[in-house]
């Protein structure tokens, strides 16, 4: 028998067409001379001073847009 994982069939979770850009954005205006990583980093750091969106971008942008290798 053999097994498969699990999460390497999980596929990419994709953002809707009108969502892209948000955090970037979001970023630009907030933590002007802040990559969006950086900023993902904070966000996720102090949680509870952000609304609950922001994080949720954050959130996706350290998952999925922030790989440290």
């Amino acid at each position: 028998l053999i097994k498969t994982n699990k999460m390497a069939k999980k596929e990419f979770p994709e953002i809707k067409k009108k969502n892209e850009g948000k955090f970037t954005a979001w970023v630009e205006k907030n933590m002007p001379g802040k990559s969006t990583c950086s900023a993902a980093s904070k966000v996720m750091k102090n949680s509870k001073k952000y609304k609950p969106s922001v994080v949720k971008m954050a959130n996706y942008a350290k998952n999925f847009g922030c790989n440290n290798k």
